[in-house]
């Protein structure tokens, strides 16, 4: 059963020749396979990267919960040191405080896997594909680009059918 985890991670395809100058910013959730970080997401979702001087991404996220109070947790991101070379979209991501269930000493993969050619859309996963992201520079979603990164995660083996959209519960 770990060789195939292990074989179903390495097909894996990122995003190739990813400019984190360019994805830098502030990105919409759209959609997402739920997830432990963030049940108590019910509302806008909303993450904000800041290139640094070193190469790295703080990445402020904020959500609303049902009490349409905002949350907001910061993380810090770097390329993944587990790869020769080094690819800038197979990313490591901490989060500064245990917000999101996440303790503060783990590093946890964050893989860019898609984004168009103008850095409107994203698709974020992890290898292990427990865990999708679908953002979009705009806050009202683009159907038609939702409907394309949902066929490619479905190619990619996650589990579409289980998506939420940003704002739904389950």
């Amino acid at each position: 059963m770990q060789l195939l985890a292990t074989r179903q991670e390495s097909q894996l395809i990122t995003h190739p020749n990813l400019d984190l100058r360019k994805y830098a910013g502030l990105w919409y959730e759209y959609a997402r396979l739920p997830n432990g970080y963030q049940v108590d997401c019910t509302g806008e979702v909303t993450v904000d990267y800041d290139l640094q001087e070193d190469g790295t991404l703080e990445a402020r996220f904020s959500c609303a919960n049902s009490q349409c109070e905002i949350l907001n947790a910061v993380a810090e991101m770097r390329p993944s040191r587990r790869f020769d070379p080094q690819d800038p979209a197979k990313l490591e991501i901490r989060f500064s405080s245990d917000w999101l269930s996440a303790p503060s000493s783990v590093w946890r993969d964050h893989w860019i896997l898609y984004v168009d050619p103008d850095y409107q859309h994203a698709m974020i996963g992890t290898p292990d594909r427990r865990c999708l992201w679908m953002l979009g520079r705009s806050r009202i979603p683009d159907r038609m680009a939702l409907q394309q990164m949902l066929r490619y995660a479905a190619q990619l083996g996650f589990r579409v059918n289980r998506v939420l959209r940003t704002g739904e519960t389950g």
